[in-house]
C-alpha cells in the first residue's frame, strides 16, 4: 500500500480506513493532502472485498480547513492557475462522495471550512460530543464554493446559509439538527455504532450497492441526463438481470421454501 506524507490509510476486514495525519497543522489541508488524498481514494477502487470507507483524524482537530501558509505561496498564481488548484480540492470532494462503497466521517475537535466539504460528502456523519463546526471563508475574503454542493445537498440550507455567511461557530448537536451530523457519539460509543453499520453492509450485495449509491447521488445533484423514470426503470431492469440478484433471489426463495417445509 502507498506511503503517504501527510494521511495514512489501511485496509482491514474489508475496511478502508482514511487517516489525516498532519497533528502540527491541524490537519490543515494544502495541495500535497489534496494530492495524497485524492490517490487514496482513487486507490478504493483497485481493492476488492472493501465494503466501507472511514475517514478519521490524529491529534486534537478533526480539521482546521485550508492550510494558511499554504494558501500564502499561492497568492502570485493567476486565476487560471488558482482555478486548477481549486479543482483539486473539488476532485477529492466528489471521489469521496461517488465512492461505489458506503463512507463514514469519524469528527472530534474543529472541524473547519474545506473539511466540511468532505464531511458531507460521507454516507454516514459520527461526531463527539466536543466537534465544533465553523464556515470561516467569507472572513479570509474568500467563499465556500467547492464544499457548497455538497453541504447543501445535505443539510437544512437555511441554516447552512447563516452560517456560511456570518462565520459564526456551531456545535455538535446544532450539526445534528441541521443534517450535517447523523450521530453523535463518545470515542467508545462511536466505534460500536460504526461496527454495527459494517455488520449489516457485509451482508449487501457489493454491486447493488454501488448502483444504489449512484443512483441517489445522480438524484440529488441532478446528473441524470434522461427523463428520471426512464432512467430509474432501465436501471432496475439490468440489475434485475445480474448473476449477483439472479443468484441472491434464488437463495432467497431456498431458504423460504426449507423454512416453509420445518
Amino acid at each position: 500500500m502507498e506511503t503517504y506524507q501527510n494521511i495514512q490509510t489501511g485496509i482491514r476486514d474489508g475496511v478502508f480506513s482514511l487517516t489525516l495525519n498532519r497533528e502540527e497543522k491541524r490537519n490543515a489541508i494544502n495541495e500535497q493532502t489534496m494530492d495524497e488524498l485524492a490517490d487514496a481514494i482513487g486507490s478504493i477502487h483497485k481493492e476488492k472485498d472493501i465494503v466501507v470507507a472511514i475517514l478519521q483524524a490524529r491529534g486534537s482537530d478533526f480539521c482546521a480547513g485550508a492550510d494558511l501558509d499554504w494558501m500564502r505561496t499561492t497568492q502570485q498564481m493567476n486565476v487560471d492557475q488558482l482555478q486548477q488548484q481549486n479543482t483539486k480540492l473539488q476532485r477529492v470532494f466528489e471521489l469521496w462522495h461517488d465512492l461505489p462503497v458506503f463512507t463514514v466521517a469519524l469528527l472530534h475537535g474543529n472541524v473547519v471550512g474545506g473539511a466540511i466539504g468532505l464531511v458531507a460528502a460521507s454516507d454516514l456523519v459520527i461526531a463527539r460530543p466536543d466537534a465544533m463546526f465553523r464556515f470561516s471563508e467569507v472572513s479570509l475574503g474568500l467563499i465556500p464554493a467547492t464544499i457548497a454542493p455538497y453541504v447543501l445537498q445535505r443539510t437544512n440550507r437555511k441554516f447552512i446559509r447563516n452560517a456560511m455567511l456570518t462565520t459564526m461557530p456551531f456545535n455538535a448537536d446544532e450539526a445534528m439538527e441541521n443534517q450535517l451530523v447523523d450521530v453523535i457519539a463518545d470515542k467508545g460509543l462511536m466505534k460500536d455504532i460504526t461496527e454495527e453499520y459494517i455488520s449489516y453492509l457485509k451482508k449487501n450485495e457489493p454491486n447493488a450497492v454501488a448502483r444504489c449509491k449512484q443512483l441517489l447521488n445522480d438524484l440529488v445533484l441532478n446528473r441524470v441526463q434522461e427523463p428520471v423514470a426512464q432512467h430509474t426503470t432501465r436501471l432496475l431492469a439490468e440489475v434485475r438481470k445480474s448473476d449477483a440478484a439472479s443468484h441472491r433471489i434464488e437463495k432467497f426463495f431456498k431458504k423460504a421454501s426449507k423454512r416453509n417445509e420445518d
